[in-house]
């Protein structure tokens, strides 16, 4: 059977390669939450978030969609990669809206709205219809601008905040 572009790969033993990628995508995805996780919480310096670090968020999470967006075009069978990298990028939206809310509301009311439909776009990342013609218009188009445009917004905020 012959997979389409953005169908997700079914795992098959027989396939060692593929099996590899897939088991290989899911690790890599787990560790990266996992030390994000025990930074996060173990963390003992004081609760300071700097406007450049939000907008070195943008900056990644913008690089991870044109590899996401490069990564469809060059290697239609590789899935589980689609996947560990649109997790990657819902996981980077999660974290700059966190640390967005460090600062005073009426400064991101703009931001939030932005950040919430990205996060929302994102949420359907594990369903094999998500990787589609949708996914790939939108990687061309609407997400690098409306990243772009976040940035921007981040970029004038205060350069600190803390609790």
């Amino acid at each position: 059977m012959e997979r389409q572009p953005g169908e997700m790969a079914e795992l098959d033993p027989d396939d060692p390669i593929r099996f590899a990628a897939a088991a290989s995508a899911v690790a890599l995805t787990t560790s990266r939450k996992l030390i994000r996780n025990f930074r996060y919480y173990r963390s003992t310096q004081p609760d300071t978030i700097h406007r450049d670090e939000l907008a070195g968020l943008c900056r990644h999470i913008r690089q991870d969609l044109f590899g996401l967006r490069n990564l469809m075009d060059s290697e239609p069978g590789h899935s589980p990669f689609y996947v560990s990298l649109a997790g990657e990028i819902d996981d980077r939206l999660e974290e700059l809206h966190r640390k967005l809310l460090f600062f005073d509301a009426e400064k991101i009311s703009t931001i939030i709205p932005l950040i919430d439909s990205f996060r929302s776009f994102w949420k359907g990342l594990d369903q094999p219809s998500f990787y589609g013609e949708k996914l790939i218009s939108a990687l061309d188009h609407q997400l690098p601008s409306a990243l772009e445009i976040t940035e921007n917004k981040i970029l004038t905020l205060p350069e600190t905040a803390a609790i």
